[in-house]
């Protein structure tokens, strides 16, 4: 495929989420445009309604795919290609003589199956048109790129999509540049990304940060992304931290970060810390496992249970050579693998070939 404008399309959260990814593609075409989908004044006010009616429904999708083609149509030229991200709705449902992918953190049928509350449909009937909606648009698109093999597993079973239309790409971690420098251990902090506490798994924290304290009474849980009513010996709760450069000392600080997450798609606060040498204890759900390489950059733990948490946390602080190994091993995936240059090479590689 001769690849020279492209359009890139999807909420501008995540276009501001993953624009290194896209500057890394911008340097092999003459021209890429960001186009969000999420019209302020138009979706945000549909996107309220839809939560307070804890409902999705399959004219969300089709009215958001069909205003964003009518923008695509409208610009100045013909793009080469339309690269959208995610599946919340499509770049086109009417008109097909521009190619498109999609990158792909989950599908409906894993939320569906996962974390019902990321789908909120009034009945099964409502999730089945919202899901043909989503078939369609994968059916249609020149090819998808999933982070996962958790989704393309879903994208082949839930949907039907043939495997050869499917690349596993991964992600990266899209507000830190790799980091060079030293990483000492011994401080006996651990830290948990509470910004979703339940989904992300936070009461089973706090449980097996009992356990921890009792056999560690030095151990400190930090649990940031908001401020919560927890008062706990041990934890502190700065809430959000806004500043690069605080997230990074705060990296640097820590002996471990836990993310037991109930359901987490891909998240990049895993590889965040990957990349500052931190060793990781994940879940075994979603594509946590793909990050973190079990007894080698870090641990995933299953049976998920506050007791084999804390067991798995207190082993961990107290061999710091296995830390340091894992630190090591960590910063070596994300050079290799877990980076925005990888990501943009994979996706490159099947555009260009195509």
């Amino acid at each position: 495929m001769n690849i020279q404008k492209i359009v890139v399309t999807g909420d501008e959260l995540f276009l501001r989420r993953y624009r290194p990814l896209f500057e890394t593609l911008s340097l092999q075409c003459e021209q890429l445009e960001y186009l969000p989908g999420d019209e302020p004044l138009i979706f945000s006010l549909l996107n309220k309604v839809a939560r307070l009616l804890n409902k999705l429904n399959n004219q969300t999708f089709i009215t958001k795919s069909k205003r964003l083609e009518h923008r695509i149509y409208q610009l100045e030229y013909k793009a080469d290609l339309v690269l959208h991200i995610f599946s919340m709705y499509c770049p086109f449902w009417e008109r097909f003589d521009i190619p498109y992918g999609m990158y792909l953190d989950y599908t409906m049928s894993l939320a569906h199956r996962n974390w019902k509350p990321w789908a909120p449909f009034a009945n099964s009937q409502e999730f089945q048109a919202w899901k043909n909606c989503e078939r369609l648009a994968y059916e249609r698109a020149y090819h998808l790129f999933a982070m996962s093999d958790v989704v393309k597993s879903s994208l082949i079973v839930d949907y039907g999509i043939q495997p050869e239309k499917i690349t596993v790409v991964g992600s990266f971690a899209n507000r830190h540049t790799v980091y060079e420098g030293e990483k000492p251990f011994g401080t006996k902090q651990i830290l948990f990304n509470g910004a979703d506490f339940e989904r992300k798994g936070g009461e089973i924290v706090l449980a097996a940060f009992k356990y921890v304290k009792n056999v560690i009474p030095e151990s400190r849980l930090v649990i940031i992304g908001k401020k919560l009513a927890v008062q706990q010996d041990g934890v502190d709760n700065p809430g959000r931290i806004g500043s690069l450069e605080e997230m990074r000392q705060l990296f640097l600080q820590t002996d471990l970060v836990v993310a037991p997450g109930l359901c987490d798609p891909f998240p990049s606060f895993i590889i965040e810390a990957m990349n500052y040498g931190v060793p990781c204890i994940v879940s075994s759900n979603d594509g946590m496992p793909e990050i973190v390489d079990n007894g080698i950059t870090g641990l995933v733990v299953e049976p998920l249970t506050p007791e084999l948490l804390a067991e798995k946390i207190i082993d961990l602080l107290n061999d710091v050579p296995t830390l340091t190994a894992m630190s090591q091993q960590s910063r070596q995936n994300v050079k290799a693998q877990l980076n925005c240059a990888k990501v943009g090479e994979s996706i490159l590689q099947v555009l260009l070939n195509g």
